[in-house]
């Protein structure tokens, strides 16, 4: 599965490549909020789930499969999941890096 969608990504940008490096900016400054909601006691569950929509919206595939997977997840799955998450998440930040490079 790719990491990231470019095609639908340029879709819901309309190909406009500061509108793309603006909304890839603003989901990595959301990266460590959910970081911590995903690493913590609470609800780490309506944390995979929002990231899972922001992760969809851009194309960010394989990180809203972990997501969805994590979601549904029983408790004694859940820390696998949720390492299937950040590793998905560690994955979609390096590809993001990769774009943002490719744009300048």
């Amino acid at each position: 599965m790719l990491v990231l969608d470019r095609a639908h990504f340029a879709h819901m940008t309309a190909g406009d490549r500061a509108l793309q490096i603006e909304v890839l900016g603003l989901f990595r400054e959301q990266v460590e909020n959910w970081r911590a909601q995903l690493a913590g006691s609470g609800d780490w569950r309506q944390a995979a789930h929002t990231l899972k929509g922001s992760a969809r919206g851009i194309g960010l595939n394989a990180l809203a499969s972990a997501c969805e997977a994590a979601e549904s997840a029983s408790d004694a799955q859940s820390i696998h999941a949720l390492a299937d998450v950040h590793r998905a998440l560690a994955a979609a930040l390096t590809e993001l890096e990769r774009f943002a490079a490719d744009a300048a």
